[in-house]
């Protein structure tokens, strides 16, 4: 049974949305001067000090906006202030959840800070406000559903941000958090209309910007939809490691924040098909039986829906189904289908009456949406062409000016080498012979090691032969009989892979890899070590294999699952699942290692 992850779209997206809105993050970083005394010298003061009070408090700045207004003082307003008032207006209105403003007065504030910008190319603030003016235009278009409106928009915003950043390297915190915004509602979009990969581009480069500004509460709120992204695109690995990022993150700023539901729902869906039933169930049921929000406790119900569905359990798959469609206002797609097959399999003609029009609805809202896509994925593919294509210009220029100087350069160069030929050769023939001396001594210092480094192995040889004797093992404690083993050649190669951080789980090493007569070796050297408990335990627990002497091995060596998954050659999910398997046999919660070194 595969979970259609899409089925939680508009919920996850509502609830992180609400969650990134209203834990805003900001570092000491240079504030940018968005109001110049030159262009708005009648109320630069008034208009900072709305600007300011927005971060921390929206509802403020609104009341400020409005009392500005009822005073009469807008009517003193020159042009440009007055679009920057209705900026600011429509910025507030949307952070306070009222609709942004009449979409009339977002076209003409748009058409004017185009014209400034066309007047004024590299004015960076004018840039910024035609930016401002293009994003929120594109978030009424936006709610009015108007997605390629609004993308267009948002794309605009992040050409003319990029523009800024391409006149003005000092980046700033208004700068950097205002694009990573932008990024974030271009994800948005292109997650709702399934284009996976752009959306996930887009996220990695708000997350890089959120970053400087240490913004947790954003980075998170990413990661979980890029997580969601790459499940529904059975990518778990990377889908798993997005998780742990964002359970990481949240745990520092808001421990009991119900995102950490949302967490556990698309962790316990992803383990479900990778094929851990019990545990996703329990916590499926657990959040269905005890949460008390609505969202939260319908999106279990329809993963519910789907074991149930999985199990062959049709009633109780329809039960919950139908506690996923409160209204009908959240249906689905594939829930609707699940119910009218229920429906066909039992000759339950009410569920098929009832669904097969819900199904029908969210069909053809789903054929609209397809073109919609087509054109939005075309416009992207098309920004990201432009965009690589004047990169790839402003090489080529680059390269131009680089062979021009270089050609000059030799020239001279050239002369300059013939006129002193005869004292560079004697110096040529000088540092050659220092050189040589250097090479020498460094081949005789060498030497000395090598012999030192042999001397060390047979003295490690002959302590190793010491304590191959039972009789001396025996009286051994575990860590000093470990330690012993740690020193030997076999051992201390696998240790320095343990201290490699640069391995990754999606890549392989065949350079690490050991061979089947290096890992019988391995085991052999650890079982005569402790005195065959290793296969003593294998034989006391159902379920454990052979082979996983080797796991043994390993895990006391140091390794982690990615160092195994390198020397083993074994996927970083093969070796992922076997651990925890073995952890649930032998009963512990604790690391194989520490469990290992209690039982020996």
């Amino acid at each position: 049974m595969i979970f259609n992850f899409i089925e939680m779209k508009k919920n996850i997206l509502h609830l992180l949305i609400i969650f990134l809105l209203s834990n805003i993050l900001f570092t000491s970083c240079k504030k940018f001067n968005l109001f110049s005394t030159t262009e708005t010298p009648h109320h630069y003061g008034i208009f900072k000090n709305i600007n300011d009070t927005m971060t921390t408090a929206p509802s403020v700045a609104l009341n400020m906006l409005n009392d500005f207004n009822d005073k009469g003082n807008i009517h003193s307003l020159s042009q440009k202030e007055f679009y920057e008032y209705n900026i600011l207006l429509a910025e507030a209105r949307y952070k306070c959840d009222s609709t942004i403003t009449n979409n009339k007065t977002l076209n003409d504030i748009v058409i004017y800070f185009d014209s400034l910008t066309y007047i004024y190319p590299k004015n960076t603030d004018v840039l910024f406000q035609n930016s401002r003016a293009h994003y929120y235009r594109g978030v009424g278009f936006e709610e009015d559903d108007k997605y390629k409106e609004a993308f267009n928009d948002y794309l605009e915003s992040l050409k003319l941000i990029e523009r800024i950043k391409f006149f003005n390297n000092n980046q700033n915190i208004d700068i950097i958090h205002f694009n990573a915004l932008i990024y974030v509602r271009l994800s948005d979009i292109l997650y709702w209309l399934d284009v996976y990969n752009a959306s996930i581009e887009c996220l990695i480069n708000a997350n890089q910007l959120f970053e400087i500004e240490n913004n947790l509460s954003a980075t998170t709120r990413n990661n979980i939809v890029i997580a969601t992204m790459y499940a529904h695109m059975y990518n778990y690995d990377m889908a798993l490691k997005h998780l742990t990022l964002a359970d990481a993150s949240l745990i520092k700023i808001d421990k009991d924040s119900p995102l950490k539901y949302v967490i556990e729902r698309i962790n316990s869906t992803i383990m479900y098909n990778m094929g851990y039933h019990e545990e996703p169930f329990k916590a499926m049921i657990r959040q269905y039986k005890t949460l008390d929000i609505p969202n939260l406790r319908m999106e279990a119900a329809g993963v519910l829906g789907d074991i149930y569905y999985g199990k062959g359990m049709l009633d109780s798959a329809v039960y919950y189904y139908e506690q996923y469609f409160p209204d009908n206002k959240y249906s689905k797609i594939d829930a609707a289908n699940h119910i009218i097959e229920i429906g066909l399999k039992t000759n339950n003609n009410d569920l098929m009456t009832k669904y097969t029009p819900i199904l029908a609805k969210e069909t053809n809202e789903e054929l609209l949406l397809s073109t919609i896509k087509t054109d939005i994925s075309s416009i992207y593919e098309n920004y990201n062409i432009n965009r690589k294509n004047t990169k790839l210009h402003k090489k080529i220029a680059t390269l131009f000016l680089f062979i021009i100087f270089t050609t000059i350069s030799l020239l001279f160069l050239g002369l300059y080498i013939l006129s002193i030929k005869k004292r560079k050769y004697n110096n040529e023939i000088d540092k050659k012979k220092y050189y040589i001396n250097a090479l020498q001594e460094k081949i005789e210092k060498k030497s000395s090691e090598n012999k030192h480094i042999k001397q060390h192995i047979k003295n490690l040889e002959k302590e190793l032969q010491d304590i191959k004797t039972k009789r001396y093992l025996t009286h051994i404690p575990f860590d000093m009989k470990l330690k012993n083993l740690m020193e030997t050649p076999l051992c201390q190669r696998l240790i320095e892979i343990s201290h490699d951080n640069t391995i990754k789980t999606n890549i392989e090493y065949p350079d690490l890899r050991i061979d089947e007569e290096t890992q019988k070796e391995l085991i052999e050297l650890f079982n005569r070590t402790f005195d065959n408990i290793f296969n003593k335990i294998i034989s006391e627990h159902e379920g454990l294999k052979h082979q996983d002497n080797l796991y043994f091995c390993l895990y006391l060596l140091g390794l982690n699952e990615k160092h195994i998954s390198a020397v083993t050659g074994k996927t970083y999910n093969t070796v992922y699942n076997r651990t925890k398997r073995i952890q649930e046999i032998l009963g512990s919660e604790r690391s194989i290692r520490e469990t290992l070194r209690d039982m020996a």
